[in-house]
């Protein structure tokens, strides 16, 4: 159990803590791969702009482990089009849809119906849901659509007829579409091949690993993030977090995921914060690897205990 600062009322306490986690989830720090990514994602949603009306669009697919940064990238593509100059508030450029778990084509409509601020998402036929999801994109100008956890659609009984659903809302021109989810999700392209014809290559976004160009990166990431908790004053000073050998540690413990390791360092931050401490010590890490890591049995060794 982390130690508890005792020169704070427990409401203060509770706001310093508080503060400094929402401080520290404010901040995004795209990998080279995720902007590669959301770069991507942006020419897609331009060449839609630049089709006629009912001309068949494409889809990118990003299909990776849990942890890879997939959502960040929707998030942050959300966030570069609504900064751009002539933004209209009252539309919906990019449409970010979380699945429901069902994996129906009714769950499917439904999903984007809730996105799109339908109070009513849930009521009538799948049919007559798509009518409603054609019009709610319409009305909301949406010029791309991220539909995520796509993998929800594994092993479900009517996960083809959820796959040529989108199918049929790319080859209608609708809007253009990126598809993400685990490697679960693969099989639904695999047992679908006109869905994956109307795709592009699968994108990567892969783990950083252990070459000399992956550890360097990683390590920049980490000095990075580092240096905006001291600038953002979540932390009085800097952790030490891009140092070589630490990198390469937390990199093991992470398995090369940033999602993984934001985890990690949010559970760290917390216990720090509680105890009211200047930094993230390297015990508030290893006990991190040990809560986070080890318990879940992600990694068979906590890293930050080699010698």
């Amino acid at each position: 159990m982390p130690a508890i600062a005792t020169g704070l009322k427990p409401s203060d306490l509770a706001d310093h803590v508080g503060d400094g986690l929402a401080a520290f989830e404010g901040i995004v720090m795209p990998t080279r791969a995720q902007l590669t990514a959301v770069r991507q994602m942006h020419s897609l949603l331009k060449m839609g702009e630049k089709q006629p009306e009912g001309q068949q669009r494409r889809a990118y697919r990003y299909l990776h482990q849990s942890g890879a940064g997939k959502s960040t990238c929707a998030k942050i593509l959300v966030a570069f089009v609504e900064s751009e100059a002539g933004y209209d508030p009252a539309t919906r450029p990019v449409l970010h849809v979380t699945l429901s778990t069902t994996g129906t084509p009714k769950s499917l409509a439904s999903s984007i119906l809730d996105a799109l601020g339908d109070n009513y998402s849930t009521r009538g036929e799948a049919e007559l849901l798509l009518r409603r999801v054609r019009q709610g994109l319409k009305d909301l100008q949406v010029k791309l659509l991220i539909i995520d956890e796509l993998n929800h659609f594994k092993q479900k009984s009517l996960a083809t007829d959820a796959a040529n659903t989108i199918k049929n809302i790319l080859s209608l021109g609708w809007v253009p579409i990126v598809l993400m989810g685990t490697t679960d999700a693969q099989s639904l392209f695999a047992n679908n091949r006109e869905l994956k014809n109307r795709c592009a290559p699968q994108v990567v976004l892969a783990p950083y690993g252990d070459s000399a160009a992956d550890e360097g990166e990683w390590a920049r990431l980490l000095g990075r993030i580092d240096a905006a908790m001291v600038q953002r004053q979540i932390v009085r000073r800097h952790s030490g977090l891009g140092e070589e050998g630490l990198a390469a540690k937390l990199r093991l413990c992470s398995n090369g995921l940033i999602g993984e390791f934001h985890n990690i360092l949010m559970t760290a931050l917390e216990a720090t914060l509680l105890a009211d401490e200047d930094s993230i010590g390297y015990q508030r890490l290893v006990d991190a690897v040990d809560a986070w890591c080890m318990s879940d049995a992600t990694i068979d060794r906590n890293f930050l205990k080699d010698a």
